[in-house]
């Protein structure tokens, strides 16, 4: 690999793809209400009803471009909530599959219908940053088109589901706001490595390619009003998981997701095919008001037992969990931060074929205004019945003032 490309994959972590599970909570103007349907006649006496305001709270292929000016002394959760249901359900929605119309959703569909998702047809990671059968780093292609270098190989379709990057093993890794790039793997229940891709919209992926030189601290770049960068956890599907677990969640079929051992023993990415089911979606949007972005994380209820009394729990359903041990309830963290098994993992640093699975706990709870909008638009007619309600946003991230990134 390049040094050139090296620098690329370095920098294009820690612009693109550093999506923080925190949440930076605060306020907005409360002015419509909507009518909440609550788990129990107790959870009802804890949660407010969910409120929006400017936008309203539907089931739509078209998100919410801006939301109003937000001042300090009113709450900020629904509309901040609102907008970040609505990016889901829009990313989320049945795409066009023609390479003329990338990003564009299929407006004769609904969300539970089958096929690739808009934010799958977006550009990913590696079409931008493409390298060549020699290593070095190669130009990218225009967006409206398909035809690009892939990491998998010279066969296949970048139509298809490819989770790999051109240096092996750098989609193991979860990422970091820190400079030192990378942090560490995340390995699920059935000891399979959850991977992570990345996809850009066009306005975000023009500006990016379209450069000599890419933003760093010291050059920052503002990118256009309405750039969307997304990322999402996948997790790899084994015989374990039952056609019952299965129906849980949004599942692609034979992907084509990084080989551990054949990529070791080649000593470059190697795939192979695997079912993967999504575990979580981090999205970034950028507005006229707030360049910096928008920041939301969804994840799968199944993901980890509830922090809140009336969060959704896997065991409620009679369903596993991905990242926690039932049987192990005290055993917190784990591996413990720090410890070889939490390094990022690379050619240096390699997989193991066979790990050990990883025990994830949620520290703090979900709160009750994010939960309740997550119910309301569970119940929405569209959503209702389909995998998407057993995704919930945990967090909403957003800038006070406005500066470049």
């Amino acid at each position: 690999m390049s040094e050139m490309s090296d620098q690329k994959i370095i920098t294009v972590r820690r612009l693109l793809i550093a999506f923080m599970l925190v949440a930076a909570l605060a306020l907005l103007p409360v002015i419509a209400p909507v009518a909440l349907l609550p788990v129990s006649p107790a959870a009802a006496q804890v949660q407010k009803e969910p409120r929006v305001g400017y936008n309203a709270a539907l089931v739509s292929p078209d998100r919410i471009a801006e939301i109003p000016n937000l001042t300090p002394e009113i709450n900020k959760f629904p509309e901040l909530d609102n907008f970040a249901w609505r990016a889901f359900v829009a990313l989320n929605w049945p795409a066009l599959t023609d390479a003329a119309h990338r990003g564009v959703p299929d407006r004769d569909k609904r969300p539970g219908d089958p096929g690739p998702r808009v934010w799958e047809t977006f550009k990913a990671r590696y079409e931008l940053f493409q390298t060549g059968p020699d290593g070095s780093p190669i130009a990218s292609k225009p967006w409206a088109t398909y035809d690009a270098a892939n990491p998998c190989g010279a066969d296949i379709d970048n139509r298809e589901k490819t989770l790999a990057t051109f240096e092996p093993f750098i989609d193991f890794n979860q990422s970091t706001l820190s400079a030192g790039g990378a942090a560490n793997p995340l390995v699920a229940q059935n000891r399979t490595y959850t991977r992570y891709e990345t996809r850009l919209n066009e306005p975000e992926y023009s500006a990016l390619s379209g450069l000599s030189q890419l933003p760093d601290y010291d050059n920052p770049l503002q990118v256009p009003a309405g750039s969307i960068a997304v990322k999402a956890a996948w997790r790899i599907l084994t015989a374990a998981d039952t056609p019952a677990v299965r129906a849980r969640y949004y599942v692609v079929e034979n992907a084509n997701v990084v080989d551990v051992a054949k990529t070791l023993a080649a000593k470059h990415v190697v795939c192979s095919k695997s079912d993967v089911a999504l575990v979580g979606l981090h999205i970034v949007i950028r507005t006229p008001r707030r360049p910096q972005g928008i920041w939301a994380t969804f994840e799968h209820i199944d993901n980890v037992p509830k922090a809140g009394a009336f969060e959704p729990d896997a065991r409620d359903a009679g369903a596993p969990y991905s990242y926690f041990d039932a049987s192990k309830p005290k055993l917190g963290l784990w591996p413990k931060f720090g410890s070889p098994a939490t390094f990022p993992v690379s050619l240096d640093h390699p997989p193991k074929i066979n790990p050990e699975p990883m025990q994830v706990v949620r520290r703090h709870p979900i709160h009750l205004e994010t939960l309740a909008m997550s119910r309301y638009y569970w119940s929405l007619l569209g959503l209702k019945g389909t995998v998407w309600t057993h995704y919930m946003l945990v967090a909403v991230q957003w800038p006070s003032h406005g500066e470049p990134i």
